[in-house]
């Protein structure tokens, strides 16, 4: 299979699964009407981050179980949790029937962690890798666009838990596709390897020579312990390569983990962008929008991304690399704009949330790639994309306490709040990085 043929594959599967999975949250409010639930008890905040919390709780093992077994294998398992839950939610009679479907959902899904550390075990390239991440982040955003508005047209035909039954053939058609992608060959020590995937650091030179100079004196004296004691030595030696490469990755120094830095700063990105989705229907009904007006609005941010994403493709090489720092700066500017009350800013405030989502991604992205290690990809993406999961809990817990308390304008003011934040943890550690170096 061709790496076009693969990416492109991995890529449609991904769109299909998250067309639903990001699509139906924004319309939880009426899903809570349809089965007589209380829409001012918290509900909405609390079932709109339930997924997110249970894929956050789940990342870690799915991590291991894809290092283990294989990043396609965890793929698959991504894909069909998905569909399973989809189905649950859609046969829900009651509130706690809804509950069980969302929480099997994020519980057995995450294919976005599964996509990336698919791809990353298949490509090396940086360059190439930046440019693949960013597209299975192009794909998301294409399902939050066309999700939303499409949905928000069959709403008023149909009911919005009925859809879930139909949706569910989307995941499964993405299962059907992902057959089709080779698998990655597993060996023994959770070390995960295919043609393309670079190997772990070996030992140096030195080290090598002085084990030869070793060898050729015991061998003068005995080679029945010169062997024993060589495969020994080599054994120790590459046990603890395994251990420094694994601790590199799952270490606890802030500043010295470049992976938990970008990790870090996708926890931020994650609670800015989140804080501001689980109220968005009833901050947009204060406009008197109609629901597809609504859908669209909602979808503004990710319209821009889609459109910086293939501006940027073309002239990226004439361009200086991403500031994070500048991102985050525009995400508080445009969360910030949505505190007033004229419309036409409204609408300007969700382009630019857009432009600083792009913005952010595309360095993270960039960050990702320089510091890839192929064989613990399964690990890697799933604390990358658990730490987003825990930015996204904790910013849905955040707005289902603040928004009853002080209205429908809080979640805008937390969001840009957590952008400050991120800016302050960026310039602490390109601070410390300047006095490392």
């Amino acid at each position: 299979m061709s790496y076009r043929i693969m990416v492109a594959i991995v890529l449609c599967c991904h769109y299909l699964s998250a067309f639903s999975a990001l699509g139906m949250p924004l319309f939880l409010p009426i899903m809570l009407q349809e089965l007589n639930a209380p829409l001012q008890s918290g509900w909405v905040g609390l079932l709109f981050i339930l997924p997110t919390l249970m894929t956050a709780i789940a990342a870690r093992y799915w991590g291991r179980f894809a290092d283990t077994y294989g990043r396609k294998t965890s793929l698959l398992r991504a894909e069909l949790g998905l569909a399973v839950g989809f189905l649950i939610c859609g046969f829900s009679q009651s509130l706690w029937q809804l509950v069980i479907g969302l929480s099997v959902q994020g519980l057995f899904g995450g294919t976005m962690a599964a996509s990336n550390a698919y791809l990353a075990t298949s490509i090396t390239d940086k360059n190439a890798l930046k440019q693949v991440l960013n597209f299975t982040q192009f794909s998301a955003r294409l399902a939050l666009i066309t999700a939303p508005i499409g949905l928000g047209f069959l709403v008023h035909h149909y009911e919005v838990l009925s859809l879930y039954r139909v949706l569910a053939i989307l995941p499964l058609l993405a299962l059907l596709l992902s057959f089709l992608l080779k698998k990655d060959i597993i060996k023994a020590g959770n070390i995960g390897t295919t043609a393309n995937t670079t190997e772990l650091p070996k030992a140096s030179t030195k080290t090598k020579t002085k084990t030869k100079t070793k060898t050729k004196t015991n061998n003068s004296n005995s080679n029945s312990n010169s062997n024993s004691n060589s495969n020994s030595n080599k054994a120790k030696s590459d046990k603890k390569k395994t251990q420094h490469s694994v601790q590199a990755i799952t270490g606890t120094a802030f500043f010295a983990n470049p992976y938990l830095f970008i990790s870090v700063l996708q926890f931020f990105l994650a609670f800015c962008m989140v804080a501001t989705f689980p109220y968005f229907l009833p901050f947009a009904k204060t406009f008197e929008l109609s629901t597809s007006q609504i859908g669209q609005l909602y979808a503004m941010p990710h319209v821009m991304y889609l459109i910086c994403q293939l501006l940027y493709g073309r002239i990226s090489q004439r361009l200086p690399a991403m500031s994070l720092s500048l991102g985050f700066t525009v995400l508080a500017s445009a969360v910030l704009l949505h505190l007033t009350d004229y419309l036409p800013l409204i609408w300007l405030a969700r382009m630019l949330f857009g432009v600083g989502m792009f913005m952010c991604y595309q360095s993270l992205h960039a960050q990702m790639a320089d510091t890839n290690q192929s064989k613990h990809s399964g690990k890697i993406f799933s604390r990358y994309d658990a730490l987003a999961k825990w930015g996204g809990v904790l910013a849905g817990l955040s707005v289902t306490l603040f928004v009853p308390m002080f209205g429908l304008l809080s979640p805008f003011v937390l969001s840009a709040m957590m952008a400050v934040i991120a800016i302050i943890t960026i310039k602490m550690y390109q601070a410390k990085q300047r006095k490392i170096v």
